[in-house]
């Protein structure tokens, strides 16, 4: 079923030979000025306004501190660091202090250099076992050879 179109119509849409009627305007009507809002209006959209800043000064302000607590933070502890770092410094070098003083205690208290220093500067004698005589006292005076 195939749908044809006539001429009779297109005739509807034919532009007509009648009086042309122009559209009706409508009145402009006044203008009138927006109404005021009552004061308990202006002092709830008032309170409102203080909400919104108090809440948005103090979210301010608390990610302000928390900017400041995180970099002090921060701060304290690289100086931390810094502290211990010096710290190990100087175990490092009182450490080696401490080895330099061992040895030198050790040199100083050797068997071998009491014993050469006696024998240079005491000009003492080593005891040999048989230069050793016990005096007995109970038989007087005795000559030592």
């Amino acid at each position: 079923m195939a749908l044809t179109l006539t001429e009779e119509d297109f005739a509807l849409f034919e532009a007509s030979s009648g009086p042309q009627i122009k559209p009706k305007r409508e009145p402009i009507r006044p203008v009138r000025p927006p109404k005021e809002p009552s004061m308990e209006a202006k002092n709830q959209k008032a309170l409102k306004s203080w909400k919104q800043s108090g809440i948005a000064y103090a979210v301010t302000g608390l990610v302000g501190l928390s900017l400041f607590l995180v970099v002090q933070a921060g701060a304290q502890h690289h100086m931390a660091m810094v502290e211990n770092q010096r710290l190990r410094e100087q175990l490092k070098i009182v450490q080696q202090n401490n080895i330099s003083y061992k040895t030198q205690l050790e040199r100083k208290y050797s068997l071998e250099v009491i014993h050469d220093t006696a024998l240079r500067e005491y000009h003492m004698v080593p005891v040999e076992g048989g230069r050793v005589k016990y005096l007995n006292i109970s038989h007087g005076d005795q000559r030592l050879d």
